[in-house]
């Protein structure tokens, strides 16, 4: 396994309890596949210098994961799926 970063940009004018839920979908999906979460960093709110759907606060979330791979696209593909989840990117670290 591979040591991983994944971020995310939620919907800042979405609920708590939709953002919750979209997280929580994400964490599942996480847990699902057999990853490991090793650390979660939650940025809330931050004003950032260009707009996505016309906010320009977005939500970030970060997570420090250790996983294969070969199952990138499959959790991707249901990301893609979240509504809330507005932008996702998977890097991988040294």
């Amino acid at each position: 396994m591979k040591n991983y970063e994944l971020m995310l940009i939620v919907n800042p004018s979405a609920s708590e309890d939709d953002r919750t839920t979209a997280l929580n979908n994400v964490k599942g999906l996480i847990e699902k596949s057999s990853w490991k979460i090793v650390k979660e960093d939650i940025w809330w709110e931050k004003k950032m210098a260009y707009k996505i759907n016309n906010s320009s606060k977005w939500f970030y979330v970060l997570y420090d994961l250790e996983l294969d791979w070969k199952e990138i696209k499959t959790i991707t593909k249901e990301i893609n799926l979240n509504k809330n989840v507005w932008r996702h990117m998977f890097v991988a670290r040294d």
